[in-house]
């Protein structure tokens, strides 16, 4: 800013020096040529004189001699001839013709000649002025004057008469330039650091101080300006505080919501995933912004409800299964984002995992038909037997058996019946177990004595293993009857025909354990993951022939899992299979 004032004031005092020193110049030759036209006119005047006094041409060279002494100027007197008759600084008879020269020549066209050129008698630059004597003719009577008196000055003097003034001029203006820059850097100074300051306290507004210190004293526009700054610095400070505030919020509640967030932008390009999204689907958020949702989320018909959503505006729900990293259902929801003018300028994506619910959906469709199934096969097999014997004429022993095997199926519907309401209760007590101390051995010899019946059928040999100290836990002494009589049934009725069963009762440390084995058929691998769902059978046509609802392992494992009991079932093929579970000790 200052260089700058100083180079407009150099360039202003360049311009004014150029026109006084023209004006000037201009201004003195004008009056150079005023004075010798005057000196001109008296020295003719002079010579009219001595003229009518008869004294010419006698006295001329003195008078000429004395008045070029007195000016200080040369004066030389011409005829009309263009002859020399006085001259102030030569001898006229030895000079050359002047009828040739510029300034006489000029003044035979007009009234003043003017000439500036070399004189060859004085043999240097001068400056001439001529002018006739009135009234004179030459003898030819074509109005020639008959006189004409010439002053000359040496331009030396003139030149350096103006280059006294230039120097003036030039020491005059320099004295201004510097006056003009001394003031001009006072007030720059006042006026660029209080706009330095501004600029200073403008950039770190920018760069995030808000507040930066800038205080400018006065009442003038600088001072408004300073004001107006810090007052919007202070504004612009509580509104990013704001806009910050409300940020992190949604931040926060996008960041902590369970249901994955994609944000794509118009050109439906990822511009935002939360990290529910990133759990969903294996992602890193650094590498997946900008990334195409096609190629960031390979699911084709994501990608088509997505261009949809933009072609028409149009909110769109799908539901979307994924099979990495984990398979799960996912209830999407494709959600317009509008600009200006209400044009779509993205797309909010919000996935919802329902495969908790669709599970749970298809097991309750399962468990509607499993249990329609189990039902439907004994009613079958009671009305069936029932229409028989209505309508056809049987004997005795034949209507004796068509009754056992109704008798023998409605036993097995209210077992069935049974086991559902057990479940049932289980399932919605789970949370509310009334536990007390309850005897392991007891409850096993217990259990035993309940399996009498149907290991005698099975014809198979039920071994007991017990320590000499009693066990015993805190749980609810019915359901764990109810476990151990199911297990027991369970290892007797699909063991082998006269096979063994151990059920072994111990204490490790602070923990009683339960183990109940049988040297069985055992259960294939591909089935060990499904054996305590609801209905599950491994062998369904073995299963029905030695009975069983297909519900005891499935009330087993809700029993200990409402007791928090460690639980786990092991078996080989052709070898047996291994029921244990384990809860906390209360006392030996």
């Amino acid at each position: 800013m200052i260089f700058y004032n100083l180079a407009v004031i150099a360039v202003i005092v360049a311009v004014m020096g150029f026109f006084f020193s023209w004006f000037l110049h201009y201004f003195y030759m004008q009056t150079l040529r005023e004075n010798l036209y005057i000196q001109a006119r008296l020295t003719a005047a002079l010579v009219e004189e001595m003229i009518e006094e008869e004294t010419f041409p006698t006295a001329i060279d003195s008078l000429y001699e004395d008045l070029g002494a007195e000016l200080g100027i040369r004066m030389t007197l011409i005829d009309g001839e263009g002859f020399v008759l006085a001259d102030s600084d030569e001898n006229p008879t030895i000079m050359e013709n002047h009828i040739d020269r510029p300034e006489i020549i000029e003044v035979l066209q007009q009234e003043v000649g003017i000439a500036s050129r070399y004189s060859a008698t004085l043999e240097k630059d001068m400056y001439y002025l001529a002018v006739p004597l009135e009234g004179g003719d030459d003898e030819s009577g074509e109005g020639n004057p008959f006189l004409i008196i010439r002053l000359a000055l040496p331009l030396s003097a003139i030149n350096q008469a103006m280059g006294n003034l230039r120097l003036f001029i030039l020491v005059a203006l320099f004295t201004a330039f510097l006056l003009a820059s001394g003031v001009a850097l006072i007030l720059s100074r006042r006026i660029t650091e209080p706009i330095g300051r501004i600029s200073n306290a403008s950039k770190a507004i920018s760069g995030g101080n808000f507040d930066p210190p800038l205080e400018i004293e006065g009442q003038d526009e600088l001072a408004e300006l300073a004001s107006n700054i810090k007052e919007m610095g202070r504004s612009l400070a509580g509104q990013i505080e704001k806009v910050t505030a409300e940020k992190n919020k949604l931040e926060t509640v996008v960041n902590s919501m369970s249901n994955g967030i994609i944000l794509t932008d118009r050109e439906m390009k990822i511009e935002l995933i939360n990290p529910a999204a990133e759990m969903l689907f294996d992602l890193k958020d650094s590498e997946m912004i900008g990334v195409p949702l096609r190629k960031g989320l390979r699911y084709f018909n994501l990608s088509q409800s997505l261009k949809a959503v933009h072609d028409d505006g149009l909110s769109r729900v799908i539901e979307l299964d994924i099979y990495y990293p984990r398979a799960a259902v996912l209830e999407t929801h494709l959600l317009p984002v509008s600009g200006p003018a209400s044009k779509i300028i993205g797309v909010l994506i919000l996935f919802h995992e329902v495969t908790q619910l669709r599970t749970i959906e298809k097991m309750r469709s399962d468990f509607v038909a499993n249990v329609s199934h189990e039902l439907r096969t004994p009613l079958t097999a009671v009305r069936g037997y029932t229409e028989t014997i209505i309508h056809e004429n049987l004997s005795r022993r034949e209507l004796t058996d068509f009754l056992q095997i109704i008798d023998r199926e409605t036993k097995r519907l209210a077992e069935l019946l049974d086991n559902l309401l057990d479940l049932a209760q289980i399932e919605n007590e789970k949370g509310f177990v009334r536990k007390k101390r309850v005897n392991l051995k007891a409850l096993i010899e217990e259990a035993v004595v309940n399996v009498e019946e149907l290991r005698k059928q099975k014809g198979a040999i039920l071994k007991i293993d017990f320590p000499d100290d009693e066990i015993a836990v805190e749980g609810n002494y019915e359901w764990l009857s109810q476990a151990l009589i199911n297990i027991l049934e369970n290892s007797i009725r699909h063991g082998r025909e006269r096979g063994r069963v151990i059920a072994k009762l111990g204490c490790d440390q602070q923990t009683a354990f339960v183990e109940i084995s049988d040297d069985g058929p055992g259960i294939p691998e591909s089935d060990l993951p499904y054996i305590f769902e609801r209905f599950y059978r491994v062998d369904k046509a073995r299963s029905r022939k030695s009975g069983g609802t297909g519900l005891g392992l499935s009330i087993v494992k809700h029993i200990m899992e409402a007791h928090g009991a460690d639980y786990q079932l092991q078996s080989t093929e052709g070898k047996g299979t291994v029921f244990r579970f384990s809860l906390p000790c209360c006392g030996r």
